[in-house]
C-alpha cells in the first residue's frame, strides 16, 4: 500500500538487530560457559539437525557441491539438494573461518534479511506505520500460548507438547533463533509474493521472473517449501479470477511460466530422493505429521484471535490485494492436515500473513477503547496512552513463550547440560580421527556419538540422525546388540556389511554395554585417552 520511509527503514534495521541480539543469547551463553573440559557444541534447540547442517558446511569447505549424506554407512551417487549450507561452506572458502562462525554469520545475515523483508511485506498491506511496526512485532517476537499450557498442565495428547517449543517452521523468532535455511525460505517466499503482486499491478514481465527465481532458489534450498508459494498464488488468482468472472491471461501466462520453470528441477528432486536407495529411505523416515487442531488454535494464540477480527474486517469489504493474506492462512488449514507425510512443513513462513492481519485485527478492536474516555478521564490517563499500553502489553503476552524459550535455553547452555556440551576427552578423539582417516570411511558408534563426528570432521559414521541415516531402526538395533550381546561372529559380519574402518568406544558407548573389545582379535586399539577408545577393524 505505502511506501516504507527512510525512517521506518531505520527502525527497523535497529529492532531486527537488537531481536536477533535477544535470540542470540542462548549461544552467547553457551560459548561463554565452556571451559577446558566441557565442550559447547553450538546449538541449543534441535542439535541433532543443527549438526547435520554443520556437516554440510564442511562438505562445503572440502570444495564439493554434491550432497553426501554423512551420517549414514552408504554412499549415494552425487546429488545437489539441499544446498544452502553446502554454499556456506563454499563462502568458507574464501573467508576462512570456522563451520561454526561461519553458521552463526548465516544465522544473523539471514536473519536481518528475513525482518527486513516482513517489515517490506507488512508494508504491502498497512498504510499506518503504527500498524507496520506492530504486525513486525508479533512476527519477530510472537508466538502461542504454549506457556499457558504447560502452566495448567493441561496437554491434550500427553505424548505432544505445545508447538510453541517445537515447531520452529511456523513463528519468525523461533526460526531466528534456530536454523537460517528456514529464515531464507521465509524471506524468498514473501519475496515471491510481493513480486507476483506488483506484476499483477504493473503487468512487468521482470516482476514475474523475479517471482519465478524466487520459487526456483526456494526449490534448490527446500523443494517441497516451494509448494506453499505455488499454491498460495494460484489460489489467490484463480479467486481474483473468479471475482471479476474472467480469466486474467497475462496472469495465467506467469503462473505457468512459473509451473513449468520448476519441472526439470522437480525431476530431477524426485529422481534423487526416490531413485537412490539410501535418499528413499532417508526421505521415508521423514514423517512431519501435524497434531490436534487443538495444539494449533493453542500455537497462534492471542495473535491468531487477532487474525481472525482482521479478517473478518477484510470479508466485510470488496477483494483486494490484502485476501492474498486470508487465502494464504485458508490454504495452510487445509495443507497442514491433507495426507502427505510433510503436513508440519506447510506452516513455513505463515506467521507473517498472520501477523498482518493480527495488526488489522488491532486496528479494527483499538476505536473500541474510545468508550472507555470517560473512564481514562476520570483517572487522567488520555486514550492514546492507553492504546499504545494496550498493545504493548498484547504483544508482552504474545511473545511469553519466545522469551521462555531465550532464557530457558540459556539457563540449560549455563548448566553445561551434557546434551549441549562435549567433553574435551571425545574432542580429542575425534581430531585424531580427522588426521587419521579418510572422510569416505566409516566410523562405527552409537546414535548419540555418530551425530557429532560429521558435525565435527566431516567424516561419514554408521549411526547418527533419525531421518540422515538409511534403514534407521535397523541400524539403532544393531549398534545397541553391538555394544552389548551381540556375538563376535556377528559383530565381524556388521563391520563387513557397513565396510566400517574404525569402532568408536566413549561414554555414549558404554551407556549400551561393557563388553571388552580389547579381548577380540578383530578390533586393534589404536588410540585411547580416560574417557574414549578408538579401535580399528582388523580384515
Amino acid at each position: 500500500m505505502g511506501n516504507v520511509t527512510r525512517a521506518e527503514w531505520r527502525w527497523a534495521i535497529i529492532a531486527s538487530f537488537l531481536i536477533i541480539a535477544l535470540s542470540s543469547i542462548p549461544y552467547l551463553t553457551g560459548y561463554l560457559a565452556q571451559t577446558p573440559d566441557k565442550i559447547f557444541g553450538g546449538a541449543v534447540f534441535d542439535r541433532m539437525d543443527y549438526n547435520v547442517h554443520l556437516a554440510s558446511i564442511l562438505t562445503g569447505l572440502r570444495g564439493e557441491w554434491a550432497y553426501p549424506i554423512l551420517h549414514t554407512h552408504e554412499s549415494i551417487p552425487p546429488s545437489y539438494v539441499k544446498l544452502f549450507y553446502i554454499f556456506i561452506g563454499q563462502f568458507g572458502r574464501i573467508v576462512p573461518l570456522s563451520p561454526y562462525t561461519l553458521y552463526e554469520i548465516a544465522r544473523v545475515a539471514c536473519g536481518v534479511w528475513m525482518s527486513l523483508t516482513m517489515y517490506a511485506f507488512a508494508s504491502r498491506f498497512l498504510f499506518s506505520i503504527a500498524l507496520r511496526r506492530t504486525a513486525f512485532l508479533f512476527f519477530s517476537l510472537g508466538s502461542g500460548l504454549g506457556w499457558v499450557m504447560l502452566a495448567l498442565k493441561w496437554l491434550p495428547d500427553s505424548n505432544v507438547s505445545p508447538i510453541d517449543f517445537w515447531l520452529m517452521d511456523l513463528y519468525g523468532f523461533f526460526s531466528l533463533l534456530t536454523f537460517p535455511h528456514f529464515t531464507t525460505v521465509f524471506a524468498l517466499t514473501w519475496s515471491g509474493a510481493l513480486a507476483f503482486l506488483n506484476f499483477q499491478r504493473d503487468g512487468k514481465p521482470r516482476d514475474m521472473i523475479f517471482s519465478i527465481i524466487t520459487a526456483l532458489l526456494i526449490l534448490y534450498f527446500q523443494p517441497f517449501a516451494v509448494g506453499i508459494l505455488d499454491g498460495v498464488l494460484s489460489l489467490y488468482a484463480i479467486s481474483r479470477w473468479m471475482w471479476r468472472r474472467k480469466i486474467i491471461w497475462r496472469e495465467f501466462v506467469g503462473l505457468s511460466f512459473m509451473a513449468i520453470s520448476q519441472v526439470p528441477l522437480l525431476m530431477y528432486s524426485a529422481f534423487t530422493f526416490w531413485g537412490d536407495a539410501t535418499w528413499r529411505s532417508s526421505s521415508g523416515q521423514l514423517i512431519m505429521l501435524s497434531p490436534s487442531p487443538i495444539y494449533y488454535v493453542m500455537g497462534i494464540g492471542l495473535v491468531g484471535a487477532l487474525a481472525f477480527f482482521g479478517a473478518w474486517r477484510l470479508i466485510r469489504h470488496a477483494p483486494d490485494e490484502s485476501w492474498l493474506l486470508m487465502i494464504w492462512m485458508v490454504a495452510v488449514a487445509v495443507l497442514i492436515y491433507l495426507p502427505t507425510q510433510f503436513q508440519r512443513r506447510f506452516t513455513e513462513g505463515a506467521w507473517a500473513p498472520l501477523s498482518v492481519l493480527a495488526a488489522m485485527g488491532v486496528a479494527t478492536l483499538m476505536p473500541r477503547l474510545r468508550r472507555l474516555k470517560g473512564v481514562a478521564a476520570r483517572v487522567r490517563y488520555p486514550y492514546p496512552r492507553a492504546r499504545g499500553l494496550i498493545i504493548m502489553l498484547i504483544i508482552l503476552i504474545a511473545s511469553a513463550s519466545s522469551l521462555y524459550l531465550t532464557f530457558g535455553g540459556a539457563l540449560i547452555a549455563l548448566t553445561r547440560n551434557a546434551t549441549l556440551f562435549d567433553s574435551a576427552d571425545m574432542m580429542n578423539a575425534i581430531s585424531w580421527l580427522q588426521t587419521n582417516s579418510q572422510w569416505q570411511e566409516t566410523i562405527f558408534t552409537s546414535e548419540k556419538t555418530g551425530n557429532v563426528i560429521p558435525a565435527r570432521i566431516g567424516h561419514r559414521v554408521y549411526l547418527g540422525h533419525p531421518v540422515e541415516t538409511a534403514n534407521y531402526t535397523v541400524k539403532v538395533e544393531n549398534a545397541n546388540r553391538f555394544f552389548s550381546t551381540m556375538s563376535d561372529e556377528e559383530r565381524k559380519t556388521l563391520l563387513a556389511q557397513c565396510d566400517c574402518r574404525f569402532v568408536f568406544y566413549s561414554l555414549h558407548e558404554r551407556e549400551l554395554g561393557s563388553f571388552n573389545f580389547d579381548s577380540v582379535n578383530y578390533l586393534k586399539r589404536v588410540y585411547h585417552n580416560d574417557e574414549v577408545a578408538i579401535y580399528e577393524v582388523t580384515r
